[in-house]
């Protein structure tokens, strides 16, 4: 992701769910505006805060997991300081974490342990996974995928 084979001004939309995440949004927000050309969109989801004050435990966690998670508001102003002019944002719905994401993740908990013969690793990937659905559903209304659609100017 940090070193794409695309020329400047090459694409008129980037759309991105999940996975500014592994750059940084606000250096993927720098990287990828040399992808669009004028007037191009970016659309990306990124971990928010939804709230100003939250639980020490998911603000640790997060803190931890991921230093750029902020609120809506410092996101966009990372937009906009990169030559972006914000057109909306929106938070994604618990289904989407839910029905979407960890579901599929549970119902093939059994499989993939199954797959890696119940080895140490697999059954510590196992029970992160579970912590992070635990502390999800204990936090939801703390935190979300924000989803940022800017216009490159």
């Amino acid at each position: 992701m940090e070193d794409l084979p695309f020329g400047n001004e090459e694409f008129d939309i980037i759309w991105s769910e999940g996975a500014i995440y592994n750059m940084g949004f606000e250096k993927g927000v720098k990287e990828w505006k040399d992808y669009l050309k004028a007037g191009g969109y970016l659309a990306v989801s990124e971990i928010t805060w939804i709230t100003n004050s939250r639980p020490y435990e998911i603000e640790e966690h997060w803190n931890n997991e991921y230093p750029e998670i902020d609120i809506a508001s410092n996101k966009i102003k990372i937009l906009e300081q990169n030559g972006f002019s914000p057109i909306g944002y929106f938070v994604l719905p618990e289904r989407s974490w839910i029905n979407n994401y960890y579901q599929p993740i549970e119902e093939r908990i059994d499989s993939f342990l199954k797959k890696h013969s119940n080895s140490e690793i697999a059954k510590s990937i196992v029970d992160g996974e579970i912590e992070e659905i635990r502390k999800y559903k204990k936090y939801k209304d703390f935190f979300s995928y924000g989803f940022y659609i800017a216009k490159k100017i």
